[in-house]
């Protein structure tokens, strides 16, 4: 019987060599691998596991409804689709796909410019060159990086009852977006993200290695509770630690479902709860790193030269502060021990031994700071002429503070010092119960033995991390070349080829185009992790240039599985955001830096506790930024844990305490309203109004027509022009933008 559930094992990606008596095998080939006994030979044909096929692309469909050349994607396709008697419909319109791909690869509306440009263009290059252009675009790269910081469950707060606030946390933010704009290889980002810090010897050296420390921000992503010191519970908090880096870490790019082996084995997948604390064992050493210089290393020699400097300075200031209230402070201070009782001062004088008793130290600390005058007390009792020089230096020594040169830092994570705490199987996931030892370790239906540790180029760290990334980076790896073309597949046509993306497992949902996925993952290793060609592959193809309209299908595919047509859908939030700012004009385009705040309602600011509990940091509260500066691109809007921005919330922005695979849409009355009545669309109608005006003139049909080709991009019909003429004439140009931002052509792609 397990000879005939083992006879993909050939195809079954193999992390050792064949077995040896030394070292246990996979759980396909060596019946002494822990999966095979713990499970009883079951749940090894798990299709995720084995390694991608070598696929033969299918021949060109015959009689394809189609204007454009057929790709390799086109066939996997058509294949299916001639399978079920289908085909694939007819290519879109050019102002349909110009807006379709414009939003699809950098989040915002193409302009009416562009659109004419596109339209008119007769070169059979047309398309691909309007890929190009996008994909160089600076916008691509923050539009990709949104779409990441929901998997990897980005904030920048910590999350839990008071949800403090992280200045730095934007500087990975941005890392993610230069690495998507430069076409980073995606297996180099596993790495660095995992293991930046390993990467790198010392100080960063050139803006690379830089890069490298500040994307080990990803382990410094998850919630994390402040006060957990202040209760005692720093255990908990540390296991909570290391279980999210564990879950978010085989989530976000394995596809694994690891929080489920967290207590016990899984209930699906082979995968024991061992594996969980295997994977654990990799992270163990870590700790934070917000200490350490991000500045290259000439720059950190030359702020520790100009440190001094200032320091040496201060120091001079100091010494003559000190030195003209000296006089004044020994007499005041005569004065106060005057006052004493003879036993007080002879308790004072007395020069108390080492291992004097705690009751003498208390009370001679207390008579010292009876005699010892405040500093208010030494000021009002200077000489008029003096208290005018104290008073001068006190402004050179606060501005020598102001502006002491300090060291760049941000988000980090590095290993501690010293060897590693060993890691332990936590009984039913409770950190108060440890039970076996564990070594760093693979999941053990590949892998189960001790993971060998590579020696990475920094000397503090272990080197484990960098040997995970290295595995989960590898291309012999079978789950994460899959994962990510997959996110990239649904990142175009709304459903991913596995509909669960970060559930590669028996409960998660089996690929539709198991061979198209392989050919997918193979091609964008082939072609060195990248992650802008994987985008072309999907763009350029005649199935993602489809129409999304058309009943073909229905009677077979009413979910369209099969993609006879491409899938219409709404905008997400940032998007819906980003295109009410683009087409009123107001979009403040900016590069990265820390996040704007927006305002909120009143009722949401007093309601949340933590706002009404600052403290002196100033990191519980909610502070917005100056009007001018809140309409950047949602991307760098703060994005706090426990509050989140209302109109952003009203259309499906996800809780980002953990990964979030893919967004829900929903379709509820608040979404109505909101695009309505909000503030946000209300100034955007405005705004949009003003631009207008400014731009047609004062003739009521230009006016119109400026306004449908900035909202909807295209001119509007005859009916149209007859309806809207005298709601603009009776109810104002505001009016008529507001009404046009609030069709449904505007709120949804295609």
């Amino acid at each position: 019987m397990l000879a005939s559930l083992l006879l993909f094992a050939t195809e079954a990606v193999r992390a050792v060599d064949a077995p040896s008596p030394d070292r246990i095998g996979p759980a396909w080939s060596d019946p002494r691998n822990p999966i095979v006994r713990i499970f009883h030979g079951e749940r090894l044909d798990l299709w995720s596991l084995r390694a991608p096929k070598t696929v033969q692309i299918p021949a060109p469909p015959a009689g394809a409804n189609t204007d454009e050349a057929i790709t390799p994607i086109d066939r996997f396709i058509a294949d299916r689709l001639a399978s079920h008697r289908l085909i694939l419909s007819p290519t879109a319109d050019r102002r349909t796909l110009i807006r379709r791909l414009t939003f699809d690869l950098t989040g915002l509306p193409p302009t009416p410019e562009e659109i004419d440009r596109f339209v008119c263009d007769p070169a059979p290059d047309a398309y691909a060159r309007l890929v190009e252009r996008l994909l160089q675009s600076p916008r691509y790269g923050e539009h990709q990086a949104r779409l990441w910081l929901d998997v990897i469950r980005y904030s920048d707060s910590n999350g839990f009852d008071w949800d403090e606030f992280r200045p730095k946390a934007w500087r990975f933010r941005d890392y993610v977006v230069r690495a998507f704009n430069s076409d980073k290889p995606f297996d180099r980002f596993i790495l660095e993200q995992l293991a930046g810090d390993e990467l790198v010897s010392g100080a960063p050296r050139d803006s690379a290695e830089q890069d490298a420390w500040i994307a080990t921000g990803f382990l410094r992503l998850g919630p994390h509770d402040n006060a957990a010191p202040l209760f005692n519970e720093q255990e908990r908090s540390r296991a909570e630690l290391m279980a999210d880096l564990v879950e978010t870490t085989g989530g976000a790019f394995l596809g694994l479902t690891l929080s489920c082996s967290r207590c016990h084995d899984h209930k699906y997948d082979p995968l024991s709860q061992a594996d969980h604390f295997r994977m654990r064992a990799f992270f163990e050493p870590v700790r934070f790193a917000d200490d350490l210089a991000l500045d290259l290393a000439p720059d950190q020699d030359s702020i520790r030269a100009r440190q001094q400097r200032h320091d040496e300075t201060l120091h001079g200031l100091e010494q003559q502060r000190d030195a003209l209230m000296k006089g004044v402070r020994q007499r005041l201070r005569a004065d106060l021990k005057s006052k004493l009782s003879e036993e007080e001062q002879r308790q004072l004088a007395v020069s108390l031994p080492a291992n004097a008793a705690a009751d003498a130290v208390k009370a001679q600390k207390e008579l010292q700071k009876r005699v010892e005058p405040p500093d208010a007390a030494v000021r009002k009792a200077l000489a008029p002429e003096d208290l005018v020089r104290v008073k001068e230096l006190d402004g050179a020594i606060a501005a020598n503070q102001r502006e002491r040169p300090a060291f760049t830092t941000g988000l980090l994570m590095t290993d501690a010092d010293g060897a590693p705490p060993v890691t332990r199987i936590l009984h039913q996931g409770r950190h108060q119960d440890p039970r076996d030892a564990v070594e760093p370790g693979f999941p053990s239906a590949l892998d189960p033995n001790p993971a060998s540790i590579e020696t990475p180029r920094n000397p503090k760290t272990r080197g484990r991390r960098l040997t995970l990334a290295r595995w989960i980076a590898s291309e012999k790896n079978p789950l994460t070349a899959r994962v990510f073309v997959n996110r990239i597949w649904q990142q175009h046509f709304g459903t991913g080829l596995v509909a669960t993306p970060n559930d590669f497992g028996f409960a998660g949902t089996p690929p539709s185009h198991p061979e198209l996925l392989d050919w997918l993952a193979q091609e964008f290793i082939r072609t060195g992790w990248s992650v802008k060609q994987l985008h072309r592959l999907s763009v350029l193809s005649s199935t993602y240039r489809q129409q999304s309209f058309g009943t073909a299908g229905n009677s077979v595919d009413p979910d369209n599985t099969l993609l006879w047509r491409q899938n219409p859908h709404r905008l997400a939030a940032e998007p819906l955001r980003d295109a009410l700012l683009a087409t009123s004009g107001q979009l403040l385009l900016r590069a990265g830096g820390p996040p704007a705040w927006p305002e909120l309602p009143p009722e949401v600011l007093q309601a949340n506790p933590a706002f009404l509990d600052d403290n002196e940091t100033k990191t519980k509260g909610w502070y917005p930024s100056p009007a001018a500066d809140q309409p950047v691109r949602s991307v760098y809007l703060v994005q706090k844990r426990t509050v989140r921005v209302p109109f952003m919330e009203t259309f499906d922005l996800p809780e980002n305490s953990t990964s979030c695979a893919r967004r829900t849409t929903s379709t509820v009355a608040p979404q109505a309203l909101s695009l309505l009545n909000s503030p946000l669309a209300i100034e955007a109608a405005q705004a949009f109004a003003t631009r207008v005006e400014r731009e047609a003139g004062l003739d009521t049909e230009a006016r119109i027509r400026h306004a449908f080709r900035l909202a909807l991009l295209r001119e509007p019909g005859a009916q149209e022009l007859s309806r809207c003429s005298p709601l603009l004439k009776q109810h104002g140009l505001p009016a008529l933008c507001r009404a046009l931002l609030n069709l449904n052509e505007f709120v949804y792609v295609d």
